[in-house]
């Protein structure tokens, strides 16, 4: 039985459980190959913001996550950005995931989307969100609807033959 779907800011602790979520929903929606030490660099600047050093300007990100230290049952990873025409800040997510053996019967994506609301709320700057998968994409896209406003659509096109990365850990 799921835990409640309360979101909490994820702490050091959560690295190795974070990982797991991680893999889990890179597994599930990857179009290309994973770089581990890329991955762990945004993850170390997340969890680790005392760090940074004061001169360094770059990414700046906050993981939510639902579940105890060890246990983790579900993740949001939201970063500040900005797009490459302006100076405007806005919070992109990197990533959305519950663990498959907590999503029945739990309200665990409920409360990860209202958390990156709230964060709306309190740094006074959009959100961009959004779906890129290889499975589930429509049932992903519907629930998105319900809950965001729809700016567009991606898509994608590779070289002649191919499709978008899918890891071998995915079998």
């Amino acid at each position: 039985m799921p835990c409640p779907s309360v979101v909490r800011i994820a702490k050091p602790e959560d690295h190795q459980e974070i990982w797991r979520l991680f893999l889990h929903g890179y597994r599930e929606n990857a179009l290309f190959p994973i770089a581990p030490e890329k991955v762990d660099w945004f993850m170390n600047r997340a969890l680790h913001p005392e760090m940074i050093p004061e001169w360094d300007n770059g990414i700046r990100g906050a993981i939510g996550v639902i579940g105890q230290v060890g246990v983790l049952e579900a993740l949001v990873f939201v970063v500040l950005a900005e797009y490459w025409y302006t100076r405007h800040k806005h919070i992109e997510e990197f990533i959305v995931f519950t663990d498959p053996e907590h999503r029945k019967g739990s309200h665990h994506a409920s409360a990860l989307h209202e958390w990156m609301k709230t964060q709306v709320d309190t740094t006074n700057l959009p959100l961009v969100t959004g779906i890129m998968s290889n499975v589930r994409t429509e049932a992903k896209c519907r629930l998105y609807r319900t809950r965001f406003t729809k700016i567009g659509e991606f898509f994608y096109l590779g070289p002649k033959g191919s499709m978008p990365f899918v890891t071998a850990m995915s079998s």
